[in-house]
């Protein structure tokens, strides 16, 4: 398991497993819906995917399931998280995702929902090492730059413009945001290890 210094990062926590049924709430898809999430990916068949914090796995076994020809691990450091996932994959009989509390290997795609403000630089570094050339880690985060009525408070997430510098200071030369619509309380950025 990585267990990595939590400097960098905006919020003095992580996420709790205990709230995790909120993680679940099907209101979420007003503002977080699944299939503009997974078409950000832009996955193709053959690809690796790292599901970084997975949480419940949502997004994660939703992916697995719409793309049966690709590999996904639902990484998460919280025991209590990947027991969840370890039974939700058994219960759908999936063979195409794991649970995991490593990071091994290497990735087309990164998915990294609403873990930015929570990771420290050392995760940052982590990703990067894990991403294969040509894939990008897609990082969906609260937008700390607009009103919302749900999520952390202001100051412990980040505004877009800090979210690129942060991204870039960790080795993603490629930090580009994606304005998204449907995500109207996140930013999104597509970082890559090249130039783009």
């Amino acid at each position: 398991m990585h267990r990595h210094s939590h400097a960098g990062a905006k919020q003095p926590h992580i996420f709790s497993h205990e709230k995790a049924g909120w993680l679940d709430e099907p209101e979420r898809e007003g503002w977080l819906p699944t299939p503009t999430l997974l078409g950000l990916l832009e996955v193709a068949p053959g690809m690796r995917v790292l599901d970084f914090g997975a949480g419940t796995g949502r997004y994660a076994l939703a992916l697995a399931e719409q793309q049966t020809q690709i590999r996904v691990v639902a990484y998460d450091v919280q025991p209590e998280f990947l027991a969840i996932i370890a039974q939700r994959i058994a219960e759908r009989g999936l063979a195409n995702v794991r649970a995991s509390d490593r990071v091994e290997g290497r990735f087309d795609r990164i998915f990294a929902l609403n873990v930015l403000h929570e990771i420290g630089d050392d995760d940052l570094r982590v990703m990067r090492a894990a991403l294969r050339p040509g894939g990008f880690v897609l990082f969906v985060d609260w937008n700390a730059s607009i009103d919302r009525p749900t999520g952390p408070p202001k100051e412990h997430v980040h505004a877009p413009g800090e979210a690129r510098e942060r991204l870039r200071a960790a080795g993603f030369a490629g930090a580009k945001q994606i304005e998204e619509p449907k995500l109207p309380y996140h930013f999104v950025f597509r970082a890559s290890l090249l130039r783009n």
